[in-house]
């Protein structure tokens, strides 16, 4: 078995084949385009290392007498034969001419660097060796365009190519057959029940003819599962997508970003990303020390969302390979395809369990409700919404109690108050009077349109902590009038609001901007600051004010743009926190983007080299 090589170009691969490779002339062996080796060129085809034409052997199109060219693996261009540097440290040049590596070079020259693939695999399918041009300073430049060979397990098994260089395009054991005789490009050929994981475990995928009533028949065919070759750094792939690319428990390693940017990611196949249950969490970039000074930003743990798991009888596609119930051929009394839909914040969500449970006894049965804790509760270690559960929707009338599950006999309705956005994941286990357990698992957004900013700390109950917020080109000072805090911008109560300087008209859900909770010294409790409608270039800036109390405590900022979750800040060790009162951390300032219900908004952390900036709330600057 030869080294693991990384896939490095797969897309700009197809793209070169695409521009390089042209029709075939009509009466002719030559082919319009460039070719740099054998894998530029269609199946069949050679590439003249003269001229740079895709040529069919046999046509008189290989060289400028009309003679063939030698085959591939003799002449320069193609193999572990080609004139590589070995000993003498020689590469080849455009002319064949070799050109020392270390040495100089005129402006315009071109040369192959040496493959750095296994022997016998460069030229075939997509692989070839990098190439590298000399600059105008008369030094070479660096070497680009490799193309080396993924293992068997990564050929992708739909595009056409072959991946593996192993002279057959989307053939072989990992294509769904083994006696390599599937047709070219055909995913569906060969038998793929088990599921073709490559570097992906396969202990979500059951095997077919497994637990499988006679006579069923399951005509539905699994998506085979796409891994690329297991990698060191999918940054140095290129490959900074939100994918776990390698399919080994690791999103984007390597990749760097800005500290307390979010982005949407998923561990799992990459082409399972979006099927049946899956759905994405969320990863936070955090700061990368070196000797005790922020240096970069890197991604943490992929989070929350729905990954494959073992296929179990739902209605649901739990592995995400394209197939509800796969194998299983049942008709489950329960539908995890339920479409659950989304939340608002400070609105009763009720959910009935009739409408996804089939089973006459459900007054009968036993329900319990569990609700993950939100963006900020492991902070404030207590939970941000209230949940009751009853046998009707009338039993779910009035306000709940702040706990993470609810349960008893006959509990089919669910009701859920939430004080913040974000996603949570929301389970329903129940055991019916047959003794069976079924249970289901949704992922509830919950949303709001516009501009939203949430503060938690894990201090409350004894420090008062504020949230502020600043427009630009209004705001004179961090504590005035056109600032919108605790002073003058509650959306309910004392004393009187008056943020209309702004410009922003009511809404249904008040005035805007407002601050929805004060937190002076009640445990648990996060602060908000909303503005519904947002006008495009609005910009704003963040800042959170230690108030009162002695304490060290730290802060958390999430920062939300048309429901969507942008950017989490004061996660350790971005901030090592603060206890003086009268200081202001300078969190970030945010550009809007469209209208009020776009989710797109610019956000620019104030970040200095030792971590986030806190200064005096009595001045305003930035």
């Amino acid at each position: 078995m030869f080294k693991k090589f990384v896939f490095l170009a797969i897309v700009s691969a197809v793209a070169l084949f695409a521009v390089s490779c042209g029709g075939e002339e009509e009466g002719g062996g030559a082919v319009a385009g460039n070719c740099e080796s054998r894998s530029d060129c269609p199946l069949g085809y050679e590439c003249n290392p003269v001229n740079h034409t895709c040529y069919k052997p046999g046509s008189g199109g290989g060289g400028e007498g009309g003679e063939d060219l030698p085959d591939s693996g003799d002449y320069p261009d193609s193999g572990a034969d080609s004139g590589q540097s070995g000993d003498t440290g020689e590469v080849p040049n455009e002319d064949d001419t070799p050109t020392d590596v270390t040495g100089g070079c005129n402006d315009g020259d071109s040369q192959k660097c040496e493959y750095e693939g296994p022997a016998n695999t460069e030229g075939v399918g997509v692989c070839k060796a990098a190439r590298r041009s000399c600059k105008a300073d008369g030094t070479w430049g660096p070497c680009t365009g490799a193309v080396l060979p993924v293992i068997e397990s990564g050929e992708l098994c739909s595009d056409g190519l072959d991946n593996d260089c192993d002279g057959l395009a989307d053939k072989g054991g990992y294509c769904g057959d083994a006696g390599d005789s599937a047709p070219d490009g055909d995913p569906d050929s060969g038998n793929h029940g088990s599921g073709n994981t490559g570097g992906y475990s396969d202990q979500y995928e059951i095997p077919q003819g497994e637990g499988n009533p006679e006579g069923c028949v399951d005509e539905c065919v699994p998506i085979q599962a796409e891994c690329l070759s297991e990698m060191a750094s999918e940054a140095a792939a290129g490959l900074c997508d939100g994918l776990d690319n390698d399919c080994d428990g690791q999103v984007d390693e390597g990749c760097t970003c800005s500290p307390g940017q979010t982005q949407p990611c998923f561990m799992g196949p990459p082409n399972y990303r979006n099927v049946g249950a899956c759905v994405d969490g969320v990863q936070t970039c955090v700061v990368n020390l070196k000797d005790g000074k922020a240096v970069s930003g890197k991604w943490g743990e992929c989070v929350g969302g729905m990954m494959p798991k073992i296929d179990v009888c739902d209605n649901a596609d739990n592995n995400c390979n394209g197939c509800v119930d796969d194998q299983l051929c049942c008709r489950p009394p329960i539908d995890c395809a339920y479409d659950i839909g989304t939340a608002l914040p400070f609105t009763d969500k009720i959910i009935d369990g009739s409408e996804f449970y089939g089973l006459t006894d459900g007054d009968q049965a036993t329900w319990t409700w569990t609700l993950t804790k939100g963006p900020c509760d492991i902070v404030l270690n207590k939970t941000s919404f209230s949940v009751k559960g009853g046998k009707t929707e009338a039993e779910v009338s009035g306000t709940g109690a702040a706990t993470t599950v609810v349960s008893g006999v006959g509990m089919k309705f669910f009701k859920v108050n939430f004080q913040l956005s974000g996603s949570y994941t929301l389970n329903v286990k129940i055991t019916g009077t047959d003794g069976q357990t079924r249970e289901c698992s949704w992922v509830i957004r919950v949303v709001s349109e516009g501009f939203r900013v949430e503060l938690c700390w894990d201090t409350t109950g004894s420090v008062d902590v504020d949230l502020h917020l600043a427009k630009v080109g209004t705001t004179t000072a961090w504590t005035g009038s056109n600032v919108c805090y605790y002073s003058n911008c509650k959306n309910s109560g004392s004393p009187s609001y008056s943020m209309s300087s702004w410009g922003y008209p009511n809404t249904a859900s008040g005035h805007n901007p407002r601050l929805d909770i004060d937190n002076i010294h009640t445990a648990g409790i996060p602060e908000n600051i909303n503005l519904d409608n947002p006008n495009s270039g609005d910009t704003f800036r963040i800042g959170v004010r230690y108030f009162s109390g002695s304490a060290l405590t730290h802060p958390v900022i999430n920062v939300y743009c048309g429901g969507t979750l942008k950017s989490t800040f004061g996660v350790e060790p971005q901030v090592g926190g603060f206890s003086s009162a009268g200081k202001l951390w300078k969190v970030a300032e945010v550009k809007w983007d469209g209208g009020y219900t776009s989710d797109t908004c610019e956000i620019t952390p104030k970040f200095s080299d030792s971590g986030y900036v806190i200064g005096s709330y009595s001045t305003y600057d930035w």
